[in-house]
Order: structure tokens, then C-alpha cells, then sequence
């Protein structure tokens, strides 16, 4: 069977490589510790998950949970683009002006020097999907991940249709806020 990726193996694999890297172990070095092979330490550092088909959506309840994962993608994104029309949500950690923008609504105050802030100008017109804060995760390895706020949950999806939907809101953004 062909193992592949799920989000949340994913994501436990990403804080797995962290605290090995932080802690100065190779694969072999924990493979030893742990009684694992080198080749299990890579696939759980990689996500795969035993399955042929993963479910590239996961849904957190407010809280340590939702966190923690928030944490782990801010910590390995290459690149963080965030629609936060009203204001950047202070649970985002572990950001750089060079790698994180923020675009909000004109008039929205952002007191903040860890993220590029881009305003969206009140007679910008309609841009699709802006009716709903977001954030895209791109990593270094595999599909990126997008972040959806909802008032009791948190929903982070790797779906094809969402990707390309935040692709195509963050291009229009960048369109509309360029100066």
C-alpha cells in the first residue's frame, strides 16, 4: 500500500522534526533512542499516514488545540498570507515582516512590526472570498495549508478547492492593496 500524507500527521511530523532539529539529533541518533527504525522516524517526520486516501481537513475546537497546530504552521511556513479584514488574531506566533502580510480593511488599526501590513481601501471593489478571514500556510514540503476562523472552531485544510481559492483571493489582494 502507498503511504501518504494526512494533515494531521503532517503537521505532528513538522513539530517532531522541530524538536529533534532543537534538540541536535540526527534521524539515526532518535531512531536509537527510541527503538524505531531511521526509515519510521522519516515517514513520521514526512506525515505518511497509513492510509490511501487521508482526509485533507481537520477541525479543532477553540483552544489548546486549534493553538497548538496555529503555532506549528506559523513555526514552518515559508510563507503566511492573511485575509484578517478587522485585525490580526493574537494567538499568530512566530512571525516575520518578510514572510508574513496581513491584509485588512482600511481603518483597521494592526499595532504589530512581526507582519507587512497591506489595507484593503474601502472602494476597492468585490474580491471573491473576502467576506471571510482566512490564512495561507505555504510549506517548504507538500500542499499548503489553509486556516479558517469560525466562531466555536477552527477547520485547516489541504482541499484542492481550497488552495485554490486562496491562491486566488491573496493574488487579488495583492492586486488591489499594491501602492
Amino acid at each position: 500500500m502507498e503511504l501518504k500524507p494526512a494533515l494531521r500527521s503532517r503537521l505532528l511530523g513538522l513539530e517532531l522534526r522541530r524538536v529533534r532539529e532543537a534538540n541536535g539529533l540526527t534521524v539515526a541518533e532518535l531512531a536509537s533512542r527510541t527503538r524505531q527504525s531511521p526509515q519510521r522516524i522519516r515517514e513520521l517526520e514526512n506525515g505518511v499516514a497509513e492510509s490511501r486516501t487521508p482526509d485533507p481537513t481537520m477541525w479543532c475546537a477553540w483552544g489548546t488545540e486549534a493553538t497548538s497546530v496555529i503555532n506549528v504552521l506559523c513555526r514552518a511556513a515559508e510563507r503566511i498570507d492573511v485575509l484578517a479584514p478587522l485585525g490580526l488574531n493574537p494567538v499568530f506566533e512566530q512571525l516575520d515582516p518578510d514572510r508574513c502580510t496581513v491584509y485588512v480593511l482600511e481603518g483597521t488599526a494592526i499595532d504589530r512590526t512581526d507582519v507587512t501590513v497591506r489595507v484593503i481601501p474601502r472602494g476597492a471593489g468585490y474580491c471573491p472570498g473576502v467576506e471571510h478571514p482566512l490564512t495561507r500556510f505555504t510549506l517548504a514540503d507538500g500542499p499548503a495549508v489553509v486556516f479558517y476562523a469560525y466562531l466555536h472552531r477552527a477547520m485547516f485544510t489541504e482541499e484542492a478547492r481550497h488552495l485554490r481559492s486562496a491562491y486566488e483571493l491573496f493574488e487579488c489582494l495583492a492586486e488591489l492593496t499594491r501602492g
